[in-house]
């Protein structure tokens, strides 16, 4: 837990969630400190969508402005691995774990899957817990509490 001090921010979870994800390190996303918005900085980035605000004043405020971490391309790999663990079906277990011993076993996994769309389902559902599940402990970590965003 980080030496701040606990407070409330409203954060979209699953915005964060997708930047927690994000594993090219051309994008760089940052958590908004006042607003809670999570904001992704690419050589794109337009002030004029974000109320002025320009990369130098993002990059250059880190009391205001938290750089969120790069995700790990294993993350994903293991992911799937855990939901294999999690199923009760030995023989999709089986099937599933030839795909991520396979090369491109993000690929083949998404593949074997398609052609049992509850199982897709299942997954898809089971992955976005996790991401968030991964995102309340950084907001944790950095001594924030999220509340809901105003619609």
């Amino acid at each position: 837990m980080s030496s701040q001090p606990v407070r409330t921010l409203p954060v979209d979870l699953e915005e964060l969630s997708i930047a927690l994800e994000a594993e090219t390190a051309d994008l760089r996303w940052y958590l908004d400190l006042q607003t809670g918005d999570v904001l992704l900085v690419t050589p794109e980035f337009e002030p004029a969508e974000h109320d002025g605000l320009t990369v130098t004043e993002i990059e250059s405020e880190p009391s205001r402005f938290v750089r969120v971490p790069p995700g790990n391309p294993q993350r994903v790999i293991d992911d799937m691995q855990a939901f294999v663990t999690s199923l009760g079906d030995a023989k999709l277990q089986e099937s599933l774990e030839l795909a991520l011993s396979a090369s491109r076993p993000e690929r083949r996994f998404k593949t074997a899957l398609s052609w049992l769309p509850e199982r897709q389902q299942q997954w898809h559902v089971w992955h976005r817990e996790h991401c968030q599940a991964r995102a309340l402990a950084w907001l944790a970590h950095q001594g924030i509490v999220p509340a809901a965003r105003a619609a």
